[in-house]
């Protein structure tokens, strides 16, 4: 552990959960990476956490750490780290205690078995309960070809590939619901959904004539059903919106059979940030609109090791 004393060129906040400060800093020999830091509970001493973090820099100036928090999982993040002039991925899930480089799947989306042990992300669009889905590619390096969907049911512990080709997924049904669409410059009208968490996928027309897609958005409220896709039938066309509303392919809420417990878990506890955590999750198989029993959780304090003490 040391004071925060040395020659920086830039500084970013990550963190300021639980009285801690972390932090991304640039230091006097680092041209494209950061270094991050996490501080004590009084914001005085730093202890480097993980080194050489990848950053990405806009047209404009602006300055992005490839470090992606895992919103609802406290002290759950991703990052692109630089070894040896390559990009891995890694994952933690104790604020940067401990890292582990993230697992590729067993098999590809064919099921041919996967001769390789990495796994990594270009991005992490969202996560709902324990279902995480990203944007990434099989391989000993990030590339920023041959980018392929991913989906982990168990918070990045495991991985399966859901497509080969880059997609927009976004979630409805506070997550019960996956749907997707394709990255492409052509019109398109057709998107993809699944209720199994991308298992299967079920093809779905949402405009009668073809759309270049600009983008797609989910209604506010974490039980919305509803999708709106925005974008025009010509290069010189105005905007158009066209709203999806799947309230109709459900024929009943869910019922407290239709979940199941799952405990948060690293790779290698299921003590997390101190405590150990039960969701409540919907069987795969089961096809009903979640209600109040999506997202509870129950939680009960871990016996502290030594590893849980500040020297």
């Amino acid at each position: 552990m040391l004071l925060l004393m040395v020659s920086l060129q830039d500084m970013h906040v990550i963190s300021t959960d639980e009285n801690q400060v972390f932090v991304a800093i640039q230091e006097w020999n680092q041209n494209e990476t950061y270094n991050l830091y996490i501080s004590d509970t009084r914001g005085i001493f730093f202890t480097l956490a993980l080194e050489n973090v990848k950053s990405i820099k806009s047209p404009e100036g602006n300055v992005m750490i490839d470090l992606y928090e895992v919103a609802g999982i406290k002290g759950m993040f991703l990052a692109n780290k630089k070894t040896d002039s390559q990009v891995k991925t890694f994952i933690t899930y104790n604020k940067g205690r401990d890292w582990h480089l993230l697992q590729a799947p067993d098999t590809d989306l064919r099921g041919n078995p996967v001769h390789c042990l990495l796994l990594s992300y270009c991005c992490v669009p969202s996560l709902q309960s324990s279902r995480l889905v990203a944007a990434g590619n099989i391989g000993s390096e990030l590339m920023e070809t041959d980018v392929s969907m991913f989906i982990s049911s168990d918070a990045g512990n495991t991985w399966r590939q859901i497509f080969e080709e880059e997609h927009s997924v976004l979630y409805l049904d506070q997550g019960g619901v996956l749907v997707a669409m394709k990255h492409t410059s052509l019109p398109i009208r057709h998107l993809w959904l699944s209720f199994d968490e991308g298992r299967s996928w079920s093809k779905y027309t949402f405009t009668s004539n073809p759309l270049f897609v600009d983008g797609v958005l989910g209604e506010p409220g974490e039980e919305t059903l509803i999708m709106t896709v925005f974008g025009h039938f010509g290069h010189r066309s105005e905007w158009q919106l066209v709203k999806v509303d799947y309230k109709s392919i459900f024929d009943r809420r869910c019922n407290p059979e239709d979940y199941l417990p799952w405990q948060l878990h690293s790779q290698i506890e299921a003590c997390i940030m101190g405590a150990k955590r039960t969701y409540m999750k919907r069987r795969s198989e089961r096809k009903c609109m979640q209600g109040r029993y999506a997202g509870a959780m129950s939680s009960e304090p871990c016996v502290c090791t030594e590893a849980d003490f500040e020297w």
